[in-house]
């Protein structure tokens, strides 16, 4: 049951991001911005959750959910399969 309502949780918080996004055609552009301009960097995954938070209408909290953590390493995944196409 505990493990049901975990994975509900998650997906809720995907479809407010992603009903976001929607509603924001610029906002995915912004949140790739942001995972190209901190991949590299030493901490980029701690990076990238703040500058996501501080710059865009996405908030990440300090103590990262299961969706956050899914989600910036979906944002990092897209950026090093982007690099990979050139």
């Amino acid at each position: 049951m505990t493990n049901e309502l975990n994975q509900q949780r998650i997906i809720d918080e995907f479809t407010r991001c992603f009903r976001k996004m929607l509603m924001d055609p610029e906002l995915a552009a912004e949140l790739v911005r942001i995972a190209k301009e901190n991949i590299n960097q030493p901490n980029a995954y701690q990076r990238i959750a703040e500058e996501v938070s501080n710059q865009t209408t996405i908030k990440i909290q300090e103590e990262h959910t299961e969706a956050d953590r899914r989600f910036i390493k979906l944002l990092m995944d897209v950026v090093k399969g982007d690099s990979q196409l050139y």
